[in-house]
């Protein structure tokens, strides 16, 4: 815990006591949000001025740099210990979890940049202080710095223009929470290179504003959707972890918070509730093929901005109270999952795993909040409707926030591919996976997809159009060169890996148009197309 002596605390003019001895913050220390009454937003530089203050007057803060943005921001990375770490060997010594909170991800959903500022200081200097025992806390307030200073009235209309100006979502054009794959921002780039690989953290909180349905929560959460991965963690995080927080919250703040989801509106009341898509392309679900927890909070964008902040700050709050008292289960989970992950590669029995999913229900419905809605008729005689300001509970809807497998593909040895295709190689080890080279020349016994057809999307992505592939595997022999590459599944990362170089896979690098040059040429010829990455079987 910080200690400090009264007479440095009063030297450097940064806070000063009350008259009950409390310590109370000065302006440097309050974020614009605050200093504003909620009319405005941090900027950047804004975030950094309170940034500066914090990292200068505590000892328990270790300030890296996630990266320089495309319009020369420095984005800082804030690490809080208590004693202090400054390198992620001294934090695994510690015995300790790690904690990833991020803000901002989307520009112009501010409310977790704001709530985190807000509770960094709380725990530095204020009442929070204790939420330093037994855990270390990595925190990114403005991943999206760019995003967050291109401001504009108008830019987040559903948030009733609270505040007026706001960011924009995307950076430069692109959603950096629709690149955890092909992994073509540099912010992710950054990201994995400089906390996920580096500080390895036990759970990422990944803060967010909904402008979808209007519920009637104050935040609205979702844990990571395991797909192709090991179930353990996202079970914890859905049925354990996020249940004991959300009554917490409701006993401590009279807050209520729910699932994440939206519905149609038109077909009132309504009997289903959806979740967003399965995919590892958003970071939240990513790290559960990496074996690690995840929760994704949403705020309420037609909320007060001040009452979202105080959502995102009390939700992070409970959370970290919660991996406080339990960080020792969390790491226990996620180690037990990375030891079954490598250990499955040693089977001898083909084990197989899903490549594409649909979204079905829990077999437990819930009682939904929401705003009611009026239907009417208009003066063309068609039925729209009208949201009243009364908060209703819907009984017994079906709650879609689950995903089963409807194609599997089995699980190799390993993945083999030529020594032509570097830049897979580099982008593999972008995610953190290990890539091997080989030493000699080999024949090797295993699958080959044959690629029919790439049935393009409808709807872009990032300025992708993205392909399934459509087609068969066969089995075959294939020769190898030395210094072809191998990427091994005796690793813990294997469910990625699987994700990513799986032909079939909904959200793999051939979804992301990686192998289209070869593969287009190919079919233009009139023949199948060989899928490049070979899966070495036992």
């Amino acid at each position: 815990m910080y200690k400090k002596s009264l007479i440095s605390l009063l030297a450097v003019c940064n806070f000063c006591l009350a008259a009950d001895n409390e310590i109370v913050f000065t302006e440097s220390m309050i974020s614009i949000a605050e200093r504003t009454n909620y009319e405005r937003t941090s900027t950047f530089a804004e975030v950094i001025s309170v940034i500066d203050v914090l990292e200068e007057r505590s000892e328990l803060v270790h300030r890296e740099r996630l990266l320089i943005t495309e319009d020369g921001k420095d984005v800082p990375i804030l690490v809080l210990a208590d004693p202090a770490v400054s390198t992620p060997q001294q934090a695994d010594e510690s015995g300790k979890p790690v904690i990833y909170i991020q803000g901002n991800i989307h520009g112009g959903e501010v409310e977790g940049k704001e709530a985190s500022l807000i509770l960094m200081r709380d725990i530095l200097f204020g009442d929070k202080q204790h939420l330093l025992e037994n855990q270390i806390l990595v925190f990114v307030p403005i991943y999206n710095a760019d995003g967050n200073d291109n401001m504009a009235a108008g830019s987040r209309p559903s948030q009733e223009m609270s505040p007026v100006m706001a960011g924009e979502r995307a950076a430069h054009g692109r959603d950096l929470n629709r690149d955890g794959m092909i992994v073509e921002a540099i912010e992710t780039a950054a990201l994995y290179e400089k906390v996920i690989n580096r500080w390895d953290p036990d759970l990422l909180v990944d803060l967010h504003t909904t402008n979808g349905t209007w519920h009637g929560y104050s935040l609205t959460y979702a844990p990571s959707y395991h797909t192709a991965g090991d179930p353990a963690t996202s079970a914890y995080t859905a049925d354990v972890m996020l249940p004991a927080i959300q009554q917490s919250v409701k006993q401590k703040f009279n807050l209520d918070f729910g699932w994440y989801g939206g519905f149609d509106y038109r077909d009132w009341p309504p009997t289903e509730l959806r979740t967003y898509h399965h995919a590892p392309r958003y970071l939240v679900n990513n790290m559960a093929l990496r074996n690690r927890m995840a929760i994704l909070s949403e705020t309420f964008a037609h909320d007060r901005f001040y009452k979202r902040v105080h959502a995102a700050n009390v939700f992070v709050e409970e959370i970290l109270e919660y991996t406080r008292l339990h960080g020792e289960e969390i790491q226990r989970i996620n180690r037990e999952a990375d030891a079954r992950t490598v250990q499955r590669a040693s089977s001898t029995q083909v084990i197989e795993n899903g490549v594409q999913f649909e979204m079905i229900p829990l077999e437990e419905t819930l009682d939904l909040l929401s705003y009611k809605y009026i239907p009417y008729i208009n003066d063309a005689g068609d039925t729209e409707f009208a949201r009243s300001s009364e908060i209703v509970t819907i009984e017994n809807v079906l709650n879609f926030n689950r995903f089963e497998a409807i194609k599997n593909s089995s699980i190799p040895n390993a993945y083999v591919f030529p020594a032509e295709y570097s830049a897979l190689a580099a982008k593999l080890r972008q995610h953190g996976i290990e890539v091997e080279t080989l030493v000699e020349d080999e024949t090797l016994r295993g699958e080959q997809f044959l690629v029919a057809a790439m049935e393009a999307q409808r709807f872009p992505l990032n300025s992708h159009q993205n392909n399934v592939l459509r087609g068969e595997f066969r089995q075959a022999e294939v020769d190898f060169s030395e210094g072809d590459y191998r990427v091994s599944m005796d690793n813990r990362l294997a469910n990625l890996i699987f994700y990513l170089l799986e032909p079939e896979s909904d959200d793999g690098l051939g979804f992301w148009n990686f192998f289209d040059g070869s593969l287009v040429s190919q079919l233009q010829s009139g023949n199948d197309a060989v899928f490049p990455v070979f899966k070495v079987q036992p």
